[in-house]
């Protein structure tokens, strides 16, 4: 009878197995290459340029529009200029997380030794 107490608290149940098989398989997909930020930096910096242009074909565009358009067209493209500078903005802050995120995965402690 004790014999098979201590078997039974020996035994690795299936869940068992599927629980540290899922932790281990998180833990690969969680870790990303130095390859992988640089070229998700890339297109962030891609798409930083875009939104530039985008700005300054936007402000070519309000600077044509003649007087009796600009009461329908004023609220409309101030509005847009608003988002776009608001996702450069968001583009600048995802583009610093990216960075401190990398640094803190890549980053090793150094041990001073005193003399």
């Amino acid at each position: 009878m004790v014999n098979n107490y201590k078997m039974q608290n020996n035994l690795i149940s299936e869940n068992d197995i599927k629980n540290v098989l899922s932790k281990i398989l998180n833990e690969e997909t969680s870790k990303v290459k130095r390859e992988d930020y640089n070229r998700v930096r890339y297109k962030i910096e891609e798409l930083q340029n875009s939104l530039s242009e985008t700005v300054k074909e936007l402000r070519k565009l309000e600077s044509c529009i003649p007087n009796g358009l600009d009461l329908v067209t004023k609220n409309r493209i101030t509005g847009v200029s608003s988002n776009l500078l608001g996702a450069q903005k968001l583009l600048i802050n995802l583009k610093d997380k990216l960075r401190k995120h990398k640094k803190s995965m890549y980053t090793q402690p150094v041990v001073e030794k005193k003399d």
